[in-house]
């Protein structure tokens, strides 16, 4: 019967053999009060749980801080902040390393210090992983979530208890780790640059300074002006509820999920099911756009779908024709003419759009050869795209896996 070795990680590098250490978060650490006197920065700090210690101003797009930022905290590069707010995925707030500037103001709401006599790599790894949150639970004080802020005693806070393995080992994981990060960054910025090649050539095509040639090497015609009612047929989807939904039965597509879920294509559909007579299915390449959504932009959304039979919710409109390529006029409605829909929008909490007002939309649109040709090439970008997205949360899912299990 195997012995199980506490204070020890799941996964571990096979050369280091020796128990973790436990040590208060104050024998590492010292804290920073550091005050931003004549307010020596003028860089107002913010802690984003996923981009770490940012600009305030670019990151909220307006500045949150006070003019006078001189009873703030004056971090500087390389020292740590604790967060106490919590979010979704984030119970116990976030602690973040100081990287992208050489210093900043911070408000004095935050927890700030250095660490001492640890390798800080490791120690911004450390606490991306989840592992201190059992420590900060114990010491959140009862009535702790008020206004999103985590109740945390700075002095509970300090004398947290951390298991740690020696500078050695601390060194290896940090490097480890810092491969898979950079893996991630990389499939980011090639994302990134897929996405602006895509939206360079859509607004080349929409505005007609790229043209196809048909088979022959020839030009087609110019493009049409055209009113969206006048070249396909609109309808609404069937009255479907969560209530529908079975383990088996039809796949489907409900409200909210267009915007929420879909690009301008369905290759995928989700793998809810529902079991109800009362359907209203699609046809390969029907055009959807959601009737109603929180904002004008998530009913400005519309996605061409890949497949039949797809029972489709009531608050969706469907577009078809045989006089367009769906792929093609999702393209077009979302890249070239999103703001035509939007301004048809109405309401304020909930806002929706019409039918009739859908319908009145002037477009200039091709031929359906030529449609057919740029919805092929725009297909090849997106499956680059989707491709790499896929890669991306592969990566993700595996530096979540290892946060879980190098470290106690």
């Amino acid at each position: 019967i195997g012995v199980k070795i506490m204070n020890v990680p799941k996964l571990r590098f096979k050369e280091f053999t020796d128990v973790w250490k436990e040590y208060p978060l104050k024998y590492f650490t010292t804290p920073i009060k550091r005050k931003n006197i004549n307010n020596e920065s003028d860089l107002p700090l913010t802690i984003s749980s996923l981009d770490g210690l940012v600009d305030q101003r670019t990151y909220f797009n307006k500045v949150v801080a006070s003019k006078d930022m001189s009873n703030y905290y004056l971090l500087k590069k390389g020292e740590f902040a604790y967060n106490k707010s919590y979010s979704v995925g984030f119970p116990f707030g976030s602690i973040k390393r100081l990287d992208k500037y050489n210093q900043g103001a911070l408000s004095s709401l935050y927890i700030c210090f250095q660490v001492n006599n640890m390798n800080s790599d490791f120690i911004v790894k450390y606490f991306e992983s989840p592992q201190w949150h059992k420590q900060i639970s114990l010491c959140v004080a009862e009535g702790a979530r008020n206004h999103g802020l985590l109740n945390v005693n700075i002095n509970d806070f300090f004398s947290t208890k951390h298991f740690l393995p020696q500078l050695a080992e601390q060194e290896k994981i940090a490097n480890f780790l810092a491969i898979v990060d950079k893996k991630i960054t990389n499939l980011e910025n090639i994302i990134t640059s897929l996405e602006n090649q895509k939206k360079g050539l859509l607004q080349q095509i929409f505005s007609q300074k790229l043209r196809f040639k048909d088979k022959n090497g020839n030009n087609y015609p110019n493009w049409e002006k055209k009113k969206l009612g006048d070249i396909g047929s609109f309808s609404r989807g069937g009255n479907l509820s969560k209530s529908d939904l079975s383990k088996k039965g039809t796949s489907c597509i409900l409200y909210g999920e267009l915007y929420t879920y879909y690009n301008e294509f369905a290759t995928e559909i989700k793998s809810k099911t529902l079991n109800t007579t009362n359907l209203v299915l699609s046809k390969k390449y029907d055009v959807l756009l959601p009737l109603s959504g929180e904002t004008a932009e998530d009913i400005s959304t519309c996605t061409c779908i890949f497949f039949d039979d797809i029972a489709l919710g009531s608050d969706l409109l469907i577009f078809r024709s045989s006089f367009f390529d769906g792929r093609f006029m999702s393209l077009l409605l979302k890249y070239k003419y999103k703001y035509k829909i939007a301004q048809i929008a109405q309401g304020k909490s909930i806002v929706h759009i019409s039918e009739k007002n859908i319908k009145n939309i002037n477009i200039k649109i091709p031929c359906i050869e030529e449609q057919q040709n740029i919805a092929d090439f725009i297909l090849i970008f997106t499956k680059k795209l989707e491709n790499q997205k896929a890669q991306l949360e592969h990566w993700k899912q595996i530096k979540k896996g290892l946060l879980q299990q190098m470290f106690v």
